[in-house]
């Protein structure tokens, strides 16, 4: 390993941050969700308690608000809301590595925190990532910031495999084993998740292929493999929950509309075989979630974050000098042969006014009503749509977002009015039942868990105006319990 030059690269790098990021336009710039300081953020990479702190890292690229040969950003906080960024913890500099440091996964042992990493080579001069070499590869921090390269510790058996990335590791106490699950694409053109085991971190054997390929899905992007306890009432066994974002899987209905699609399946695992109670599921409605990473906390829950964006979708914040941004953290539980999301519960400190609507103000007859103008809020309220005759009502932001109850499709429909990014995303709902919604909206973003968590809609909006509307069109609805916040904004000047 040549250590000297991967210094002298992530000095550069962090010498530009610094350089460069007071240009960053923040007028869509998140509040409260972690974005790049400057530059070009996709997936969660390396999510974990570890050291004393949590720690996030982040495919990144620093020189530019686009895509680019892959870094590892990185941030930490105590709180999993308020974060820190720290220097940046992976550049490509090594020829196994040398198109880009790619997405991974990361586990403390012996006072020191270990990354598992894709390296990623093109093949080509043309720059063809499709046609390239992928090799999963170690690094270690002393300190937690700082990491030293280690080299390439799992390798495909053929050439001709060129996908072959995105480790998950943990360490099962039962056994004393660590474990790796990623995405690769067999000789024979199809996805599977592979199982490796390791007694040190440097020394891996397969084990098994906990996934093969399902609706033509030819390769299955950060996987992720965990225990959940079970929360119902029979006190069933806990669940293995298998979380992917397979490519290639065509929509189906009202779902899988997306280029990519973050998907989720629970089972059970006896150490080799993973036994799938059913086919993979969509687990975000809205527009803009991949690549979903988790984490357990000290207290015993399992925490998630995902890519607040969508591959092929519209980033219209290019010019910005910064595009991409990580969902809330997400407490994640299996009740009832269903897997919930629901904001942190440290979410609730992000609070800083309360404001309580009553019942007739919150009744609405063809119009609407503007409950705030503050561009990070937290707005809650429950319906029963059987109850109201209004053939669409709901929330808008600005002339960005629409989300509304429709009376035709029988929807809760997420619709993004914005000039080259217009489309909408649908969930069936019962009608005869009362739902609750809870919403986060963030400056560009928008966060809403239905039912307690039962379903999810996230997506990206583009516009400046952020005034929020409840609405109600052609008939009446009344919007029950309705509650906005103000909430703190932590990241703006970060």
């Amino acid at each position: 390993m040549d250590q000297q030059r991967h210094q002298e690269l992530l000095a550069k790098a962090n010498a530009f941050i610094e350089e460069h990021y007071n240009e960053v336009d923040k007028s869509s710039y998140p509040h409260f969700h972690l974005a790049a300081r400057y530059g070009w953020i996709n997936d969660p990479n390396g999510f974990c308690y570890a050291l004393g702190k949590y720690h996030i890292f982040y495919q990144f690229y620093p020189y530019d608000a686009k895509w680019g040969p892959m870094h590892w950003g990185h941030a930490t906080s105590t709180d999993l809301i308020h974060w820190k960024h720290e220097e940046v913890a992976l550049a490509p500099s090594e020829d196994y590595d040398r198109d880009g440091c790619f997405s991974g996964s990361a586990i403390e042992h012996d006072g020191k925190l270990y990354l598992i990493y894709t390296g990623h080579k093109v093949l080509v001069e043309a720059g063809d990532n499709s046609i390239c070499r992928e090799v999963q590869a170690l690094a270690v921090s002393t300190d937690g910031v700082h990491f030293e390269k280690l080299g390439v510790v799992i390798e495909p058996e053929d050439e001709n495999i060129r996908n072959f990335r995105d480790p998950k590791v943990w360490r099962d106490d039962a056994d004393g084993l660590f474990h790796v699950v990623f995405g690769a694409t067999n000789l024979q053109h199809a996805g599977e998740i592979r199982h490796y085991t390791s007694s040190d971190l440097f020394h891996w054997n397969l084990i098994s292929v906990v996934k093969e390929m399902e609706d033509n899905a030819f390769m299955y992007e950060c996987p992720d493999f965990f225990e959940l306890p079970a929360t119902d009432a029979e006190g069933k066994a806990g669940k293995w929950v298998l979380a992917t974002s397979p490519m290639g899987q065509a929509p189906v209905g009202y779902t899988r509309q997306n280029p990519s699609v973050n998907s989720w399946q629970s089972g059970s695992f006896d150490g080799k075989v993973f036994t799938p109670e059913s086919n993979l599921y969509e687990v975000d409605r809205g527009h803009d979630f991949y690549a979903t990473q988790s984490t357990a906390t000290p207290d015993g829950r399992r925490v998630l974050l995902a890519w607040m964006n969508m591959w092929k979708l519209p980033f219209l914040n290019y010019p910005d000098h910064w595009c991409g941004a990580l969902t809330l953290p997400r407490e994640i539980s299996y009740k009832d042969g269903h897997l919930y999301q629901k904001p942190v519960r440290e979410a609730a400190s992000l609070r800083t006014k309360e404001y309580a609507m009553s019942a007739a103000d919150s009744t609405l007859k063809s119009t609407f009503k503007v409950v705030t103008t503050n561009a990070a809020t937290e707005i809650s309220f429950k319906v029963t749509p059987q109850e109201n005759d209004a053939e669409q009502y709901g929330i808008a932001i600005g002339n960005s977002i629409r989300l509304f109850f429709d009376r035709q499709t029988k929807t809760l429909t997420l619709f993004r009015l914005d000039l080259n990014a217009t489309s909408y995303r649908a969930l069936p709902l019962a009608w005869d039942q009362e739902h609750e919604l809870q919403i986060f909206i963030d400056n560009s973003s928008i966060e809403v868990f239905i039912d307690g968590g039962h379903d999810t809609m996230t997506s990206n909006f583009f516009g400046k105006d952020h005034s929020v509307s409840l609405y109600a069109t052609n008939g009446q609805a009344a919007f029950k319990e309705t509650r906005v916040y103000d909430l703190e904004r932590p990241m703006f000047g970060a």
